[in-house]
């Protein structure tokens, strides 16, 4: 598909409290003719699905494809001719155009930056969509599903899993996102998960536009950090569950694989004895959720190794994509239990532990058979 050939639809969902909100990003794209849908019942209980059906209703007639914002995602500048370049590359797909830091999609897409693709599979047990495109067709389809088969009160984004699963329609979201997220109040209880931007921005957007918008595929399991619990998990593949994975424990998972956890704690204590904030980290940090995060970033280098047989030091973990990537991964991962103050300051010290762990993990992930 050209990107002359997509006629683009689109809807901003609010609630009445931050309608100014939702007309202000309405206005910086006057070309797309966005409709801005209030939540029709604001009194009642907090659930996005209600204007969140108004939204994918509100596909223009003539549209290839309908894209919805909620009303404080922050599109970068260059976002619609990106978005376009996009939709051209991947016309079938439902697009996914933010994931915080921390969830389980942003370490997918860490992967798939240290190999150089420019798109990732959404693999959480949720649609991201603060900011989401689907095909037309998709799109006017969805207020029938909910009718026929969603709860009220259903969460918008586990309801869009469960239908674009039923469709088989492929989720893929851009390595740099398109879209931020602030860290303000959140209408639906989410502010207690604490601050949740974009798990991959950089300064001079996305890679090269000759670059191919190539695909990260065959993805198993896939790290994760439960930063509500501060655990290190893996979520390996699970064909009965609808986003096709189940969490376990990245110890355990490790351990099948030959790493035990007294090598992960050799390893841990002596970067952080190479460290420069070693000493600093441990004062803010306790060592508990260090070891967790140490497990997380180690299984997310084996993993990324292990995925094409690419041991050692082939994968780009400094490069402006895959460096930004990385960087989130710290800060995600602790951001409930370190004060927000001080949070890009150790986020920062704790990106070096990150990149060590990673290597770490590489290094010891198995070479595929020829």
């Amino acid at each position: 598909m050209r990107p002359s050939d997509i006629r683009l639809s689109a809807a901003v969902m609010s609630h009445p409290r931050r309608a100014a909100a939702a007309h202000a990003l309405a206005d910086r794209f006057p070309d797309l003719n966005i409709r801005v849908v209030l939540d029709p019942d604001p009194e009642g209980p907090p659930t996005a699905l209600r204007a969140a059906r108004l939204a994918w209703a509100a596909v223009a007639p003539d549209a290839t494809h309908h894209l919805v914002l909620q009303d404080d995602a922050l599109p970068v500048e260059d976002f619609l001719a990106r978005l376009h370049t996009l939709i051209a590359a991947q016309p079938d797909a439902a697009l996914s155009l933010f994931t915080e830091w921390g969830s389980r999609t942003s370490y997918a897409l860490r992967i798939a930056a240290m190999h150089g693709h420019r798109l990732a599979p959404v693999v959480d047990d949720y649609i991201p969509c603060v900011a989401l495109v689907l095909p037309a067709a998709t799109a006017r389809g969805f207020e029938e599903y909910v009718r026929a088969k969603v709860a009220e009160g259903a969460p918008d984004d586990v309801a869009l899993l469960h239908y674009l699963a039923d469709l088989g329609t492929r989720t893929l979201i851009p390595v740099v996102n398109l879209v931020d997220h602030p860290a303000e109040t959140s209408l639906v209880g989410n502010s207690v998960h604490g601050p949740r931007p974009s798990a991959c921005l950089t300064p001079g957007g996305d890679a090269p536009d000759a670059s191919p918008l190539t695909v990260l595929t065959g993805l198993g399991t896939v790290p994760y950090y439960d930063f509500w619990g501060q655990y290190s998990d893996a979520c390996v593949p699970d064909p009965s569950a609808v986003d096709g994975r189940v969490r376990s424990s990245a110890r355990v998972y490790l351990r099948e694989q030959g790493v035990g956890e007294d090598q992960l704690a050799d390893t841990l204590r002596e970067a952080l004895a190479r460290h420069p904030q070693g000493g600093d980290l441990t004062d803010q940090v306790s060592g508990i959720v260090l070891t967790e995060v140490w497990i997380v970033a180690f299984l997310l280098g084996h993993v990324a190794a292990a995925l094409e047989g690419r041991q050692g030091a082939t994968l780009d973990l400094t490069g402006p994509v895959a460096g930004a990537a990385l960087a989130t991964l710290g800060p995600g991962a602790i951001r409930r239990v370190v004060p927000s103050h001080r949070l890009p300051l150790v986020g920062t010290w704790l990106t070096y532990l990150v990149l060590d762990a990673v290597r770490a993990g590489m290094a010891r992930a198995p070479l595929r058979p020829e």
